[in-house]
């Protein structure tokens, strides 16, 4: 369930780079950049070859864990010696390293093709992007943050001592989600409050 909604949520966001525009779309990279014109039929090609690589990333980082793994015992079993550690942990950090490598390449895929396509707008200001990051931040959202939050708090008093060790720093990032929780939900509220009354002076 936790994969599905994490690929739901990585596909969504690539989708929204593209915005639809007439009988076509506007690319725009990470929804910033100078907007590129491409018709429906590009767009949903890029979409299906990004969820395409979704699965297989998935599928790479838990075929290439099985096989690292594999592998251990495999050199253990052969020469009665464990692998190394260092060599474990080696390759275990190399696996997301390279995944992730991967996946920006195929993020960027659609501004690689495009880069000779004229644009036909600018990019957007940074006021721009928080307004847009304001509005299609929801108040569900926030909510499911501040639940994950208090149940991290909870499970720090529940170890005892919140103030010590490893708990400290559960409670410390506890603390942080809430606050910067706190923080959004009052911009958004202002930003509402300040579309709202735009509109009625309209």
């Amino acid at each position: 369930m936790l994969r599905r909604y994490n690929t739901n949520r990585l596909r969504r966001m690539f989708a929204d780079q593209f915005e639809p525009d007439g009988k076509g779309f506007l690319y725009r990279k990470f929804m910033k950049s100078a907007s590129i014109q491409v018709s429906a039929a590009e767009r949903d090609r890029y979409v299906a070859e990004f969820d395409r690589f979704l699965k297989y990333q998935y599928w790479g980082l838990v075929g290439s864990t099985v096989v690292l793994v594999i592998g251990a015992v495999a050199y253990a079993t052969a020469t009665g010696v464990d692998l190394p550690v260092v060599t474990l942990y080696v390759g275990l950090g190399v696996i997301p390293v390279a995944s992730m490598a991967v996946y920006y390449w195929a993020w960027h895929s659609p501004a690689r093709e495009l880069r000779d396509r004229g644009t036909v707008g600018e990019a957007r200001s940074r006021e721009e992007m928080r307004r847009l990051f304001l509005a299609r931040l929801t108040y569900g959202r926030l909510i499911i943050a501040a639940g994950i939050a208090a149940v991290l708090l909870l499970v720090a008093y529940a170890r005892g001592n919140m103030f010590s060790g490893w708990t400290l720093l559960l409670t410390g990032y506890a603390v942080v989600v809430l606050i910067a929780v706190a923080v959004q939900a009052s911009r958004k509220w202002r930003f509402k409050a300040t579309t709202i009354a735009g509109r009625c002076r309209r």
